[in-house]
């Protein structure tokens, strides 16, 4: 553990987190009922991630500070960061005719950095992440928190721009979020941190090797998020596009989850506290 990492996390999170309920906000004054629903929502999701998260081995506890941390940064840090960040190269692949990926470039570029920096400072700022598995389950949180808070800004906005009613453009668009792509930022940044889990954590391995697969994974997070949100011209191609992209992703994050699953169910070492006052 560091504690300038851990401070450094928290003061991140509080200059970011601001921005990210500010843009939340901006939408209650259009449509405020709509608005307040699509935030529950999004808090039940989080709430059934978070339980669901929580019965698995690879949950270090005492879980409440890395957990909160994993999600506030998902939801603030990475959300604001994406958002302040994103412009620059959005606005270069218009300016030199490849509009297609502009919303690759938007998305995939500023989102899943800043959703691994958040699993790197999380993985370095509690005592009781000191396994390779634990990449794998911040990661997922991270990526739950942000997808959360973007799943309801997106409702949000659905309820702005629905031509005869607030409410059927926001259960729409959250119907449309959770039907096709579901848990898409937890997987891709679940990939992530499994890969920089094991470049922090693992043992008897050179630099050249944790380079290696931690900068591995965070480029085929990348990729896959890349190439989800290019914007092809033809509908067939999108959708053989998500199709590819979903036979790749979904299976590989599953593989990854099992694999992490069954290496935390047999350790049974410190790394699972019982839960000493000095670790909250």
């Amino acid at each position: 553990m560091s504690k300038i990492f851990r401070v450094t996390l928290w003061i991140i999170i509080g200059l970011c987190l601001p921005w990210s309920l500010l843009n939340l906000a901006v939408t209650f004054f259009v449509a405020p009922l709509p608005g307040l629903v699509s935030v529950l929502i999004g808090v039940g999701f989080l709430a059934l991630g978070l339980f669901l998260w929580s019965r698995s081995p690879m949950w270090a506890r005492p879980g409440k500070g890395w957990a909160s941390a994993s999600v506030l940064w998902g939801a603030g840090a990475a959300v604001s960061l994406a958002l302040l960040t994103a412009t620059p190269l959005t606005d270069l692949s218009v300016g030199i005719g490849w509009e297609e990926s502009m919303m690759s470039w938007g998305g995939a570029y500023p989102e899943e950095f800043a959703k691994a920096l958040g699993v790197v400072f999380v993985l370095l700022s509690f005592r009781q992440l000191n396994r390779p598995w634990h990449g794998f389950i911040v990661g997922a949180l991270v990526g739950w928190g942000f997808e959360v808070l973007e799943n309801t800004l997106y409702a949000s906005m659905g309820a702005l721009m629905h031509p005869t009613s607030d409410w059927i453009g926001m259960l729409q668009m959250w119907g449309l979020r959770l039907v096709a792509g579901p848990c898409l930022h937890m997987s891709f940044t679940a990939i992530a941190g499994f890969g920089i889990g094991w470049a922090i954590y693992a043992a008897h391995k050179p630099w050249w090797w944790r380079l290696g697969i931690g900068v591995g994974a965070l480029f085929v997070s990348f990729c896959l998020h890349f190439a989800w949100n290019y914007m092809w011209d033809a509908t067939w191609q999108l959708i053989t596009q998500y199709i590819l992209v979903a036979l790749i992703m979904y299976p590989l994050v599953i593989y990854l989850g099992i694999r992490a699953h069954r290496l935390a169910k047999a350790d049974d070492t410190y790394s699972h506290s019982p839960g000493a006052a000095s670790l909250q």
